[in-house]
């Protein structure tokens, strides 16, 4: 700050006495010279603003034409959002006190930034004739300055995002290992928890590697996936065996969860029970947005014999029953001879156009 007032007496006693006029300033060619040498913008201001005269670094910094004649007011030519504090200073100043703000104008790439320090010049009788206004570019500081406090910003959202979501896989994790103590302990049950869990796990993962690479390096970024890839990450391990078709459709990043063990579920119990526990059975998926809706068709063929719904209902298909009513879904099964076929239906807005359809017959 010294630098600057040092810099502002100078300027003042470079136009002295011509500062202790209100009325338009007319200074020597020397003086106008040494004025238009430097970098820092200098402006004589009436007492209400009025620009009375600015040297060529000025002109130059806030568009104005160097032989205008002035007389606009100062801060008509610097953006809205600054004119409170420079009210404020252009008040301090006319009350004969030295004033300083930061402010800025705009430039054809964004901003230039200013540190303004008004310094009353008084007159004769006391009184504050005019005020001398000198503005230093402090752009690069201020930039520098700027891209420290978004990245300390950034900084502190992504900290709050790693907590949010550890948070969220702990309880993700304890409902799996309770569903899978449940699973195993039914009567109908061929595998332990420890296995049951681990299949969940790795269904679980793929998707979550998944949206690792479609955000980049940046986990802020994405708030939705892509539900192709997401089935796609999910029915990996069977292979060319399912084959996917539908448009693409972006799913909310706090619905991947949810579908992923839907369709992890209904993998499971087709390996166990259907189609995909046939070395020649194959399912179908076909998905499509209807209005407000997400219609899925699950379809199962070359598995062993269907002729009617099972007598009991195992785990795995109470658990899915579980899982599409938390989605506020509905399913309908349909034991046809050549396979089962599930109809599920969920509300969902489209956040994507879905005018390309999208084939995978390949996982």
């Amino acid at each position: 700050m010294e630098n600057m007032e040092k810099a502002a007496e100078t300027y003042a006693k470079t136009l002295f006495p011509a500062l202790k006029t209100a009325s338009p300033i007319a200074l020597p060619d020397m003086q106008n010279a040494m004025l238009d040498a430097t970098p820092d913008c200098i402006k004589v201001l009436a007492l209400d603003g009025t620009l009375l005269m600015m040297n060529r670094a000025g002109c130059q910094a806030l568009n104005v034409p160097q032989h205008t004649g002035f007389g606009m007011p100062w801060l008509s030519l610097l953006p809205p959002e600054v004119h409170e504090e420079g009210e404020r200073a252009l008040k301090k100043a006319a009350r004969g006190e030295k004033a300083r703000f930061q402010g800025k104008s705009r430039v054809e790439d964004g901003f230039m930034y200013w540190d303004n320090i008004l310094i009353p010049q008084i007159a004769a009788s006391g009184n504050t004739a005019t005020i001398l206004c000198v503005s230093r570019d402090i752009t690069q500081t201020t930039t520098l300055r700027l891209k420290l406090e978004h990245a300390l910003e950034r900084e502190r959202m992504l900290t709050q995002e790693m907590h949010h979501r550890i948070g969220n896989l702990f309880a993700v994790v304890n409902g799996l290992v309770t569903l899978s103590e449940e699973e195993a302990s039914h009567p109908d049950a061929t595998e332990s928890a420890t296995h049951i869990l681990k299949r969940k796990l790795c269904a679980l993962a793929r998707v979550s590697s998944l949206a690792r690479h479609a955000k980049g390096d940046d986990p802020l970024q994405a708030e939705a996936m892509d539900l192709h890839g997401i089935l796609q990450a999910v029915l990996q391990p069977y292979g060319t065996r399912c084959a996917l078709h539908g448009a693409p459709i972006s799913v909310a990043k706090n619905e991947v969860t949810r579908f992923s063990l839907i369709f992890h579920e209904l993998a499971t119990n087709s390996m166990k029970y259907g189609a995909l526990s046939s070395c020649h059975g194959l399912v179908s998926l076909e998905w499509a947005q209807e209005d407000h809706h997400l219609r899925f068709k699950w379809k199962e063929t070359g598995g062993p014999p269907v002729s009617a719904p099972p007598h009991a209902v195992g785990f795995g298909s109470g658990l899915l029953g579980r899982l599409i009513s938390s989605a506020k879904g509905e399913v309908t099964k349909d034991w046809q001879p050549k396979g089962l076929i599930v109809t599920l239906c969920f509300p969902h807005q489209p956040t994507l156009p879905s005018a390309e359809h999208v084939s995978s017959e390949a996982l």
